[in-house]
């Protein structure tokens, strides 16, 4: 090579260098962020919030209550509320001052009943909003309870993030949480919150794996057990029959969605929401080519908004469910073809398993 070329060819390198040096100056940053942001993508959503098949809390999958002592004028729906907020605050590891505060903050809140309403979007028995999580999860007893203690899904602060919580006045515990617009509001329930927690049929409450196989047949022998209990709307509660209002004033019985939320107390100590579709968000979906006994139907019509389910039953075996019907009639079986179109009139149906993959949406 002449030197004339020689020299041209080094130069050319040269400049081809100079400009590979720059693209990369610009590439690499814009590479190496792109990189670090997909890698922070996919550890959130291996690691971050709990995925739809795993519980709010591990080994909480139902409640074990022992038999509950009346404790003052306490209902059986607010008692059991009580004994999850000691199970679950038990199973994280939160100490009994801690229950305090949880409790104290549900009876401001929502006098410890799990609601389906609130001010504006907020539910359940901590009044939680739409960024805390589904509407599912929020009327979830035990989900709900998680969620106070350890935070909601949009980043609120839970108890357990409150620096000194044990050591700060229950009123101002319970503030750090709900950011409350009467902050002091919650002092007033801390005796009393003493006071259940004080009660044994409270305090010794604790969480348990999710039902098996086993307690199928619990849940129907409790459902067949209510044959012949009055329709009565309104009427029902989690310890049995109960007056209703409206068009079951004066009749004591059950509705649909308080007789299969009886049954499921009674069997298996989990609490479902109180009204059909908000049981049919808080449970897992399931084929109907899967049902099993105990499993729950939910019938939608289809002139209704999405979400809306205006009957539940409980399915029994062998294309056979039980359920409470209409006003004027009485819990009753009836026969059920799953493998038709239509096996509910007009009706869509959806089956539900309450004690599996909690966190699951419709």
């Amino acid at each position: 090579m002449d030197p004339v070329t020689a020299l041209a060819a080094a130069e050319l390198k040269r400049r081809l260098w100079r400009l590979l040096v720059r693209v990369l100056a610009v590439v690499l940053p814009v590479a190496l962020v792109g990189f670090l942001a997909l890698t922070v993508f996919t550890m959130s959503l291996l690691a971050g919030e709990p995925s739809d098949s795993e519980p709010a809390v591990m080994g909480c999958g139902t409640v074990d209550r022992p038999a509950v002592v009346s404790v003052s004028s306490f209902d059986s729906e607010q008692l059991a509320n009580a004994q999850t907020i000691v199970a679950v605050g038990r199973e994280l590891g939160v100490p009994q001052q801690g229950w305090v505060v949880a409790i104290s903050t549900a009876l401001q809140e929502s006098g410890l009943r799990n609601l389906p309403f609130g001010d504006r979007d907020s539910i359940g028995m901590f009044q939680q909003r739409d960024a805390w999580g589904s509407r599912a999860e929020r009327l979830d007893p035990i989900q709900s309870t998680s969620m106070f203690f350890r935070g909601g899904h949009g980043g609120q602060r839970g108890l357990l993030s409150v620096p000194g919580y044990l050591e700060l006045p229950v009123a101002e515990a319970a503030q750090a949480v709900q950011v409350s617009a009467f902050p002091t509001a919650y002092a007033k329930w801390e005796a009393t919150a003493r006071q259940l927690v004080g009660a044994p049929s409270i305090a010794a409450a604790s969480c348990a794996a999710a039902r098996g196989l086993n307690q199928d047949s619990k849940v129907v022998d409790v459902a067949l057990s209510q044959l012949g209990v009055p329709y009565s709307w309104g009427g029902g509660t989690l310890t049995g029959p109960g007056p209703g209002f409206g068009s079951g004033t004066g009749v004591v019985g059950f509705d649909c969605s308080s007789f299969t939320r009886y049954v499921w107390f009674q069997a298996t100590g989990i609490t479902l929401p109180r009204v059909a579709s908000d049981q049919a968000a808080a449970v897992a979906h399931v084929p109907l080519t899967e049902i099993r006994p105990g499993d729950l139907l939910f019938f939608h019509d289809p002139r209704d908004s999405s979400g809306v389910y205006h009957h539940v039953a409980l399915y029994v075996a062998d294309g056979q469910v039980i359920h409470a019907p209409a006003s004027g009639r009485t819990v009753e079986v009836k026969v059920i073809d799953l493998s038709a179109d239509r096996p509910w009139g007009d009706d869509d149906v959806v089956a539900g398993r309450p004690d599996a993959s909690r966190k699951q949406r419709p």
